[in-house]
């Protein structure tokens, strides 16, 4: 009994010892469901991530063979590259051939900036195609670019609100990341008036055809008397009246003042009678989202570009009785959804730059002279950007 019972324990042990039987390994996708899997994966990273491609570019397309894959395309924002990158390396078994430009490629060079050098330039749609309706923004002399593309002598150019637009190489000056950071440490001058000169000596003869509009910012050189000395870019020195300047340390210093409501509602209104300009951002002419953009951009307050994107900005203002001076009032006019804005200037009045009135005030009070039936019934909402 006790040999058996010692035999018993020792087959106990030996089964309980033995290791568990490997389950059969998953089959290898074939190529095609490995294309149908990454192809979706794409699908939902774009769908998640909600891109706008008036300020973001992200094209991406997959090739399979052998269990590889090879994934193509252009970003503008590496974050958005190393994302995909990371959610198709999880697919088991593969292989993932890196392929997808970050923008600006390194065929371009050092010099992947573009400083104005003009005094309103507009930026187009495509290459050689800027003018009229083709028209999405304006740049004004000092503005500097992130050049993200070159095609046919164009640049592909991001301005500091993120918005894309095409703009021709006789326009910009180009310069290096390394240029770029040492202009910011520099001393500038603000335009503050709503035109202003360029002269090549205090009194002469001006440097351009067109004044510069309020809003430029360029190196300050020197100061002397009623001028001020500042270096056009890639270009000579020249003079501006100072009444018409405001002096900065430094370039990151010029829109970060927050000045309220009424400041942005008198930058408005000395536009008052200015003609409608589609794309237009400066004192030459506005459109609508273009004029509230540059008067809270001139009193330290940062929005986007278009009236649709402005409506997905700052805090919902759901009762237009809860209206306050300053708040942004969307409407829906030519097409779905907020596609014109203004400024709500108080006693239910709000001025806009509109395609047949250029810049006006109007009232959502049918007893005002000024009340617009057409706007009162296409209004969506209100955006409160100065808390």
């Amino acid at each position: 009994m006790v040999l058996a019972a010692a035999f018993f324990a020792a087959a106990l042990v030996g089964a309980c010892a033995r290791e568990p039987e490997e389950s059969p390994p998953e089959p290898a996708l074939t190529d095609v469901e490995i294309g149908i899997k990454v192809d979706k994966i794409i699908a939902d990273y774009l769908e998640s991530l909600d891109l706008d491609s008036r300020e973001t570019i992200f094209k991406a397309q997959d090739s399979v063979s052998q269990g590889t894959v090879t994934l193509r395309g252009d970003t503008s924002d590496e974050s958005l590259k190393k994302g995909l990158l990371d959610m198709v390396a999880q697919i088991p078994g593969i292989t993932v051939v890196d392929e997808l430009r970050v923008l600006p490629p390194p065929s371009m060079g050092e010099k992947v900036f573009g400083v104005v050098k003009v005094p309103v330039v507009n930026l187009g749609d495509g290459p050689r195609s800027s003018g009229g309706s083709h028209t999405v923004t304006q740049a004004r002399m000092g503005d500097i670019l992130k050049l993200l593309k070159e095609n046919d002598g164009w640049f592909l150019g991001q301005m500091d609100d993120g918005y894309l637009g095409w703009v021709g190489p006789e326009s910009v000056h180009l310069v290096s990341r390394e240029e770029v950071e040492a202009m910011k440490k520099s001393r500038v001058a603000l335009v503050t008036a709503k035109t202003a000169s360029v002269l090549r000596e205090p009194g002469g003869d001006s440097l351009f055809i067109q004044a510069l509009v309020q809003g430029s910012v360029l190196p300050l050189v020197g100061e002397e008397g009623d001028w001020v000395q500042v270096r056009v870019p890639g270009g000579p020195e020249g003079w501006i009246e100072a009444s018409k300047t405001q002096a900065y340390e430094s370039m990151d210093a010029v829109f970060g003042e927050r000045k309220g409501a009424e400041g942005v509602i008198d930058t408005a209104k000395q536009y008052l009678g200015l003609p409608y300009l589609w794309g237009g951002t400066t004192a030459y002419g506005f459109d609508c989202s273009g004029l509230t953009q540059f008067a809270m951009k001139m009193n330290g307050y940062s929005i986007r570009r278009d009236a649709d994107m402005q409506y997905e900005q700052g805090e919902v203002v759901a009762d237009r009785a809860d209206l306050r001076p300053g708040d942004l009032v969307f409407f829906e006019t030519y097409r779905k959804g907020p596609s014109h804005v203004g400024i709500y200037i108080g006693d239910s009045q709000y001025i806009q730059s509109g395609g047949q009135t250029g810049i006006t005030i109007l009232s959502f009070d049918p007893a005002h002279s000024n009340y617009s039936e057409t706007l009162d019934r296409a209004y969506l909402g209100g955006r409160r950007i100065i808390k």
